[in-house]
């Protein structure tokens, strides 16, 4: 019951619907039309019947009313006539009375026939035809009738009639035919159908066999894509949703694994620290401060780091989530710029501004695009030494304004480039920052690169070993 409940189906019965609604309309069409074509086609053969006799009898009637001819002549006349004809022959004067019938002997019986309308038909000329029960006969009769003209007035009319039963039987064979064939068309049309829902719900199912595996952790599962149509673009669909989904999930798992490292390190630094308070260090003031000075240093890299979780979290939700507004650059890069510049001085690092005097708004986030900012240039001062360069400019570029923040600090490998925007992920394994801890965990510039993008823009990084990094992104220009 359920192989039928289901897609397949609902689509064999919207085929097989279908099939009858066509076929019905076409059987009952066809049917009246073949019924309609037998009667008319046997009408016309008594019509044409009729008028032969109608001929045959013009002198033989016209003698018989004259009294040349007797009435067991004409009547011996007509039952050779009627038995070449096939049927009942009754011969009537001009008023419609009956003169002789081949099968009703007694002509009394026989009710003046000038009201029927096959014989008014013929007395006025016309041809015309009827079906009716006759009493006299017990049965359904076609009758037909056809004038018998003399010297060109009417002397009388030839009725001729004939059953039906043989009529009746030919239109039943028609249609038992028609519907045999109806019948034979709608069992192929089952079997092609069958044959087509299978054609088309067998990629279906492997969809849905794939899926099912997915969903209980087999994230191996692809589709063999052998068709170029709408299914095939959706196996194709599938594939490509597959892939994107395994290299998220091993993305999530290293974010995961990543993020345990990195809050792990500062919350075993605080345990150690506690513990050794606890275990006597906090009687020596001078150990006991570097201890909880240390313990600080770290609870600030947790806030930062939770902090920088929330952000990336906050931004990958999508650009709806951020309140965009019309930000001047030149004012806000130069907030960015005083907040460091202590630092700068700190480490003997010169922070420059490069901006024209006009230029258009952005629209943006601008926190944000503050994080942002404040981001690179904690990045440049971490690997820039005593008596470097940082500069930040900004230039319309292409419909958006391009911000590039660079630095004159130590660079970043080649083999790095490509992976300094991804979570986690730290160019300076093998190099000592210059100054403080800094930020926690290489989010700084995923970060950075996730801002960005969710405005609009794009992020690209330069770099040369020994001679420094330049860091640009766009944001677009705000429309009034």
């Amino acid at each position: 019951m359920k192989r039928w409940t289901g897609l397949r189906g609902r689509l064999l019965a919207t085929y097989l619907l279908l099939l009858l609604f066509g076929l019905g309309v076409f059987v009952f069409r066809y049917g009246w039309l073949s019924q309609d074509s037998l009667v008319e086609q046997l009408e016309h053969e008594q019509e044409l019947r009729a008028f032969i006799l109608s001929n045959a009898l013009e002198e033989p009637l016209a003698k018989y009313l004259e009294g040349e001819l007797s009435l067991d002549a004409l009547s011996s006349l007509a039952d050779q006539l009627a038995a070449s004809a096939e049927g009942r022959l009754t011969i009537l004067d001009a008023q419609g009375s009956p003169l002789y019938d081949t099968q009703v002997a007694t002509l009394s019986a026989i009710p003046n026939q000038a009201g029927q309308m096959e014989v008014q038909s013929a007395l006025a000329g016309g041809e015309q035809h009827d079906i009716r029960f006759d009493p006299l006969v017990g049965d359904e009769l076609l009758y037909v009738a056809a004038p018998i003209e003399h010297e060109g007035q009417f002397s009388g009319v030839v009725q001729l009639s004939a059953p039906t039963d043989t009529m009746w039987s030919q239109i039943r064979q028609a249609w038992l035919s028609l519907l045999v064939t109806a019948l034979a068309v709608l069992a192929v049309a089952v079997l092609v159908s069958l044959w087509l829902a299978r054609g088309i719900l067998e990629p279906v199912k492997e969809l849905q066999r794939a899926a099912e595996r997915m969903a209980v952790g087999d994230l191996e599962q692809r589709i063999v894509v052998d068709r170029n149509d709408e299914l095939g673009r959706l196996g194709l669909a599938f594939n490509l949703m597959a892939a994107r989904l395994q290299r998220l999930i091993e993305r999530q798992q290293d974010f995961v694994a990543n993020a345990s490292h990195e809050l792990r390190t500062p919350l075993t630094t605080i345990k150690l620290r506690v513990e050794a308070l606890l275990g006597g260090a906090r009687r020596d003031p001078a150990m006991a401060e570097r201890f909880l000075s240390e313990i600080d240093g770290e609870l600030n890299r947790l806030t930062q780091l939770i902090d920088d979780l929330l952000t990336l979290s906050q931004v990958e939700v999508g650009f709806d989530t951020l309140e965009m507004q019309k930000v001047e650059l030149p004012f806000l890069l130069g907030e960015a710029i005083s907040s460091f510049w202590p630092r700068a001085e700190a480490i003997g690092v010169t922070l420059a501004m490069d901006a024209p005097p006009r230029l258009p708004a952005v629209k943006a986030s601008p926190s944000h695009v503050r994080q942002v900012v404040d981001n690179l240039l904690d990045n440049a001062l971490k690997y820039s030494s005593s008596g470097g360069l940082v500069t930040v400019s900004c230039r319309p570029a292409d419909g958006q304004i391009a911000v590039a923040v660079t630095d004159t600090g130590q660079g970043i490998p080649p083999e790095d480039l490509p992976h300094v925007f991804e979570r986690f992920y730290r160019a300076d394994k093998s190099h000592a920052r210059t100054s403080g801890s800094g930020r926690a965990g290489g989010l700084g510039l995923s970060i950075v690169h996730s801002v960005v993008t969710a405005h609009g823009g794009q992020v690209a990084i330069e770099s040369q070993v020994g001679k420094g990094t330049t860091v640009r992104f766009t944001l677009p220009i705000y429309a009034d």
